[in-house]
């Protein structure tokens, strides 16, 4: 169990910094800024049912169905210029494939090659960006459609779908919940343990290293089911129900948080236009502004903490002469939020004594607890002194600094860049985890050597 010592400390530093010395306890969250919606350019070429994916800031959208024909269009958004510009085909012709980028590298899995979704496909290719060249790919075990993509630690994994092989996948009329990983390393392909709720066209995240399923269509209608898998164990756990049901979704993470933005519901038999918020580390969902536009099975994609949303339908499906399909593209920034995480100054003393005159090196500790993984932070956005925006780290390195058994990640800060000053009691860290959410922490301090 860890230290109650050096928990309270973290827990006193983070009073001091957040609340001025008040008796409450911190919440864990603050609002630095409200949702905003923004029209962006709209993408050249009218589709639904395209796949989304971003390599090096940049957002390409491929294949899907402009309500006359598939498509094998590739087209790519700059938002630093908001322009677009148009790439090499793919080689197939296809509507709902799953995309996935590992490592620079785009992949287009499955999907439908004809316009009434019966020619389902089972192949794979990759498109490198820097040589804007598409190669064929080992292809999926099962010829699949409509299946949510998420890419942990290198590996692409396809949950769930419409399958033109029902057995032995399993499923109600063609709707499976086989989970497959693809390895582009070894291009190889393996079945992992199946979704325990059947369904397709969900919304779909990675939050640290697992994967979320949300929504989509079942047996019986649109679905509230939420499911995470671990790939390091191989399992699923049911996770809370979003609060409405809907299929095709757009779906991504921003800063730790699954967001899931209009697509078709059941219940209300229409689109709906409610976006909602999933954050692991509470297992709760909240409501946020809704999308402009509303639609379903639109192209997504997040550059720099920002969701896109492209494309898609007005209608359930397209509407006579493409009628409903759209080149809409619109930019969801979400609130700007920070979690606090227990920090140890000079771990294993108390008190925390700096010499701010010092020429040495401080210690500090990012603790791993229940609700936090310290080996999610990117070290090279980490900050720490007086406000936690003075110094960057000298070294890291991870270790079980307080013997609880998890790993914690230690960095050392060389005291004269951060700012702490004779008479200063508690000091501050901040940084992104490789997700891209924001983290503070403090810890007290007792300035020493000041006379």
């Amino acid at each position: 169990m860890r230290s109650t010592s050096r928990m309270f400390k973290a827990l006193v530093g983070g009073r001091i910094l957040l609340l001025g010395f008040t008796t409450a306890l911190f919440t864990g969250q603050a609002l630095a800024q409200a949702d905003t919606w923004e029209t962006k350019a709209p993408m050249p070429t009218q589709r639904y049912t395209q796949g989304g994916g971003v390599v090096n800031g940049i957002l390409y959208v491929v294949g899907g169905f402009n309500g006359f024909v598939n498509l094998d269009t590739v087209e790519a958004y700059n938002p630093a210029t908001d322009t677009w510009t148009t790439k090499a085909p793919m080689p197939t012709v296809r509507a709902t494939p799953g995309v996935g980028v590992v490592n620079g590298i785009l992949y287009a899995a499955g999907g439908n090659s004809e316009v009434n979704g019966t020619g389902t496909l089972s192949v794979v290719e990759a498109y490198d960006p820097v040589t804007n060249t598409w190669t064929t790919k080992a292809p999926m075990p099962a010829t699949q459609s409509h299946f949510g993509v998420g890419v942990v630690n290198g590996i692409l994994y396809t949950v769930g779908g419409i399958s033109g092989q029902s057995a032995p996948y399993g499923g109600d009329g063609g709707t499976v919940a086989i989970l497959q990983a693809y390895d582009p390393i070894t291009n190889t392909w393996t079945t992992k343990a199946p979704m325990p709720t059947v369904r397709h066209t969900p919304g779909v995240g990675v939050v640290n290293g697992i994967l979320y399923v949300a929504g989509g269509q079942g047996p019986s209608g649109t679905l509230t089911t939420v499911e995470a898998y671990d790939p390091i164990t191989n399992t699923w756990t049911t996770k809370a129900p979003m609060p409405t049901s809907r299929q095709g979704p757009a779906g991504g993470v921003v800063n730790g948080i699954l967001y899931v933005a209009g697509g078709y519901s059941y219940e209300v038999n229409d689109l709906v236009t409610t976006v909602e918020a999933y954050d692991p580390a509470t297992n709760s969902w909240t409501t946020r502004v809704p999308i402009p536009t509303t639609r379903s099975y639109p192209g997504v994609g997040v550059v720099n903490g920002i969701l896109y949303v492209v494309g898609g339908s007005t209608v359930r499906g397209s509407g006579p002469n493409g009628d409903g399909v759209l080149i809409t593209n619109e930019a969801f920034t979400p609130e700007v939020t920070e979690i606090t995480v227990a920090i140890d100054i000079k771990p294993g003393s108390f008190p925390n004594s700096i010499n701010p005159r010092s020429r040495g090196k401080i210690p500090v500790a990012i603790l791993t607890t229940d609700t936090f993984d310290a080996a999610t932070v990117d070290p090279n956005t980490v900050l720490f002194g007086l406000t936690g925006t003075e110094a960057v780290p000298v070294h890291s390195a991870f270790e079980d600094v307080d013997g609880d058994g998890d790993t914690d990640m230690i960095l050392h800060f060389n005291t004269q860049g951060t700012g702490i000053q004779c008479g200063d009691t508690s000091a501050s860290l901040t940084g992104v985890t490789l997700d891209g959410q924001m983290i503070q922490g403090s810890d007290a301090i007792n300035t020493v050597g000041c006379k």
